[in-house]
């Protein structure tokens, strides 16, 4: 199975994962990857397997593409690569060729055929999804002993379950990095600009560089003399608005559990499924904190982070529901329903005061 992310210059991105050895791609409806945007030929090109690797052919008559920025008329194509056609980009994030051995052979390994494209994850794609994959970091949170064995299994977590990328968990202190745990091949360096806008108070901050899309991640709300959890990224390919704001929750979780009165450190509290008795009450949705030291109940957990993140996200662009809808990855309808439903207040009037003080 082969996995093409299709981005266009005019926004939007879609993953098309095709089954079969061969596949064209145009601006054709007859193509199994139909891709319209200025540029691209009813049939442009075909991409096939040929003794365990991928290659990519042009029809004739048609422009040439480019090929991770360097014109590009056919050959073998790896993961990673970026094809550009006209005015939309297609990632190649996975797949697995058919490999037929000799009669009476064993079949070589996919890592060991040259060239040949690694079977990758490209990552959580519906709510569904996204929904277990909090239930997991929940239980490793809840599970590991120490921050460096929660900063570990975090990191292991990340690598195996995202699109491939490098990560680095650890701890945001004093202004200053400390890794716990890192995926990179080399000591994880955080761009200056990074650690500056994570000093001025920005808790999600993202730089493109010629190695590629940085972000970094802070946990909100911890006192100056407090650390708090932190993830560094190299983003490859671009994450999309969805993972970052799982990725958001995950620090949050992370933090609470690295800091003494959470699950980790000291004596804490055993899981509520051993526990003799049941809490004295529930806990509210927005009470983020206690739900995760009390409760093993996925709704209540996914509802309290699901406010945390709209409540901030609505204050940090002072109650623009069109803009905070974009930000969510969410319909404007579905953000407004949201807003109802867990009581958060009208950010708008942040706006107000701050064209009064202007």
């Amino acid at each position: 199975m082969l996995s093409l992310e299709v981005r266009k210059r005019t926004g939007g991105a879609e993953v098309h994962r095709v089954n079969s050895p061969a596949l064209t791609v145009g601006a054709s409806s007859g193509n199994e990857v139909v891709v319209r945007a200025r540029g691209v030929a009813g049939r442009h090109c075909r991409i096939f397997e040929r003794e365990g690797h991928y290659h990519l052919d042009l029809y004739k008559g048609v422009e040439a593409v480019n090929l991770n920025g360097r014109e590009f008329t056919g050959g073998p194509i790896s993961v990673g690569d970026r094809i550009t056609i006209g005015e939309a980009t297609l990632i190649v994030l996975g797949g697995r060729p058919s490999v037929r051995p000799l009669p009476g052979s064993e079949p070589a390994p996919i890592e060991a055929v040259a060239g040949t494209l690694l079977t990758l994850t490209t990552g959580p794609q519906t709510e569904v999804e996204y929904r277990a994959l909090r239930l997991a970091a929940y239980s490793l949170c809840r599970e590991a002993s120490s921050s460096e064995e929660l900063a570990q299994t975090l990191a292991d977590f990340l690598d195996r379950e995202l699109p491939p990328t490098e990560w680095a968990v650890g701890q945001w202190t004093g202004g200053v990095f400390r890794p716990l745990s890192s995926t990179f091949r080399e000591a994880p360096a955080v761009p200056q600009k990074l650690l500056a806008d994570a000093r001025s108070g920005e808790r999600l901050s993202r730089v493109d560089t010629v190695t590629g899309m940085f972000s970094f991640l802070v946990e909100p709300d911890v006192g100056p003399e407090e650390s708090s959890a932190a993830i560094f990224v190299r983003e490859d390919p671009k994450l999309a608005a969805r993972t970052l704001l799982f990725l958001e929750e995950l620090v949050q979780m992370a933090g609470l559990a690295m800091r003494p009165n959470g699950r980790l450190g000291g004596s804490p509290a055993p899981p509520l499924s051993q526990a003799s008795e049941p809490p004295a009450a529930a806990p509210s949705a927005g009470d983020l904190s206690a739900v995760l030291r009390q409760s093993d109940d996925l709704k209540k957990i996914i509802e309290s982070v699901e406010h945390e993140v709209i409540d901030r996200t609505m204050r940090r662009v002072e109650g623009n529901q069109s803009r905070g809808a974009q930000i969510l990855n969410i319909s404007r309808g579905s953000l407004i329903a949201k807003l109802k439903e867990y009581g958060i207040p009208d950010y708008r009037y942040l706006r107000r005061e701050r064209n009064r003080r202007g």
